[in-house]
């Protein structure tokens, strides 16, 4: 019965007729009052639909009905003393911020703000779990007003975040098992991450919420716990962006780097986007200060997942950075690409079943011996035949070819009149192993090889750089 009791809510805040309604109608409702109700639900489901559609409800009908809510949840949150009214209570306080908006909701956010830091300390972990995501979509949600807020904000979650009462590890006996449900450090590393947005550049000017925040980055990275580390890399991309110079810039690096080889999905793509947005200032000096390696790596990436839009990204950033100034590595690093051979290791054969049943019973113990390891040494092969060769994904190689189409297109575009420039002069000297590759590609199997190896060989004939063989006929 419990989706038949949620598409009230979602009717709610879909159905015209209730959203053009008159606050003072709509507060007199059927449906109005269900959806008060199921803020209160002790489904976190229910609760988080319910106060979506609230949310949304303020939104479209006005100001009045945003105060009389709030002031409703607000005497609910001191009334009721039950962990799932409050925890719904503080996500509809949240939900309605984040969808009224920060220039509407600027006259509650005071009042928001004040329960809902309450309610953060509460020792429940339900309560003060929806307590942290509220507190999260309003920070998110205010921008540049919730400025005056972010000292104590700050200093709160620093608190919180090494209290027994808000850790799953030291968690009461009582509602250890709330507490692992509901991970409320993952919340932290969010808070802090939207607090990072808030300030921008001015952290560079305040030096106590800087060092607070750096300090609470580098605990959130030495977590076991998956999720909070990807919220560290998080906060370590937003540092990245608005203290440049106040991020340890190699160490950084090189973090990006390892996680680019995590066996964590998450990890993985937050440490590709961290890594895409260093590329896209300076890529080469990204490559000079991270370890041996790098390139290789990102190419790896590649091809464990095809078509990857982070890397494909980082990887044509770079192009666009260096193809006219270091045309000659780029065409060989296409033609490695497109040669480099990975080794393939095949599973091993099933052994074979004797059919115990087909072979006729033996009386010699040793003639049954023989006949017994006749059959097992069928599946016995050596280790040297298991491994293969074989070259890297037709989607890598793929991509390989459009880059180095790119850079034909980038070199055909900055060519002058008069004089030849030094992407030119490089494209003349490997002419020859660029016709090579686009043949080669152009008898491959896959129809997208083919297709690129014909777009580069008329890209080649077009070109102004080639050499004119016309005296040889």
């Amino acid at each position: 019965m419990r989706p038949l009791n949620c598409s009230p809510c979602l009717f709610l805040y879909k159905a015209p007729r209730f959203r053009k309604a008159p606050s003072s109608k709509l507060r007199r409702c059927y449906p109005f009052n269900v959806l008060q109700k199921f803020v209160l639900d002790s489904d976190p489901t229910v609760r988080n639909i319910a106060a979506e559609a609230m949310g949304r409800l303020c939104n479209s009908s006005g100001n009045t009905l945003t105060g009389s809510e709030i002031s409703n949840l607000v005497e609910t949150i001191v009334a009721n003393r039950d962990p799932n009214a409050r925890a719904g209570c503080a996500l509809t306080l949240g939900c309605i911020h984040s969808q009224v908006g920060g220039m509407a909701a600027g006259f509650h956010l005071k009042t928001i703000v004040g329960v809902l830091m309450s309610l953060c300390s509460d020792p429940h972990p339900v309560v003060h779990f929806w307590a942290l995501e509220g507190l999260t979509r309003v920070v998110d949600s205010a921008g540049l007003t919730f400025s005056g807020y972010v000292s104590g904000t700050l200093g709160m979650l620093a608190q919180l975040y090494v209290a027994d009462s808000h850790n799953d590890e030291v968690a009461p006996l009582a509602s250890s098992n709330a507490e692992t449900e509901f991970c409320s450090t993952v919340l932290f590393g969010r808070g802090v991450d939207a607090l990072i947005n808030v300030l921008g550049p001015d952290l560079q000017d305040m030096s106590k919420a800087r060092d607070l925040i750096f300090t609470l980055v580098k605990q959130f990275r030495a977590e076991e716990n998956n999720a909070l580390v990807e919220q560290g890399l998080k906060c370590l991309e937003h540092l990245s962006l608005y203290a440049p110079g106040l991020l340890e810039y190699e160490a950084y690096v090189r973090q990006l780097q390892a996680d680019i080889a995590s066996p964590n999905l998450d990890i993985r793509e937050a440490a590709l986007r961290g890594l895409n947005n260093l590329m896209k200032r300076d890529a080469e000096d990204v490559l000079r200060t991270a370890s041996p390696g790098l390139e290789d790596e990102l190419w790896f990436a590649l091809d464990s997942e095809p078509g990857h839009t982070g890397v494909t990204n980082i990887i044509r950033n770079w192009l666009l950075q260096t193809g006219l100034t270091d045309t000659n590595a780029w065409i060989q690093r296409c033609q490695n690409v497109l040669s480099r051979v990975i080794s393939k290791v095949e599973e091993p054969p099933a052994p074979a079943i004797v059919n115990t049943a087909a072979v006729p019973e033996l009386q010699d113990e040793e003639v049954a011996g023989f006949a017994t390891a006749a059959g097992t040494n069928q599946g016995d092969g050596s280790d040297d035949n298991q491994a293969a060769q074989e070259l890297l994904k037709w989607q890598t190689r793929s991509f390989a070819m459009s880059c180095m189409s790119e850079l034909l297109s980038m070199v055909s575009q900055e060519a002058l009149a008069d004089q030849t420039t030094p992407a030119e002069a490089a494209l003349q000297q490997r002419i020859g192993d660029i016709v090579r590759m686009a043949f080669s590609a152009s008898t491959a199997n896959v129809v997208q090889l083919r297709i690129w190896g014909l777009k580069i060989i008329d890209q080649i004939l077009k070109v102004r750089c080639v050499p004119d063989f016309s005296a040889s006929y």
